[in-house]
């Protein structure tokens, strides 16, 4: 499998957006839990939000061109 059709794939994207999603609640609870008071922490999550944003601009660029019948995605 190649990366054209490892990104054209859904299940690519549907397991990277449950683990993904996985990975930022247990921080998220921990954060709540033990590192409400860390700067740095907080800091990271919101460097961490903005990549994940991206990766989802990217995804979703993805699934527009997979749905124009006219690229060859």
């Amino acid at each position: 499998m190649n990366l054209r059709d490892l990104f054209g794939s859904g299940r690519f994207w549907m397991y990277f957006w449950t683990g993904t999603g996985v990975v930022m609640a247990v921080w998220g609870v921990a954060t709540i839990l033990w590192l409400l008071d860390s700067v740095r922490n907080l800091n990271v999550m919101t460097v961490v939000g903005l990549w994940l944003v991206v990766a989802a601009g990217f995804q979703a660029t993805l699934a527009m061109r997979k749905a124009d019948t006219e690229d060859p995605l």
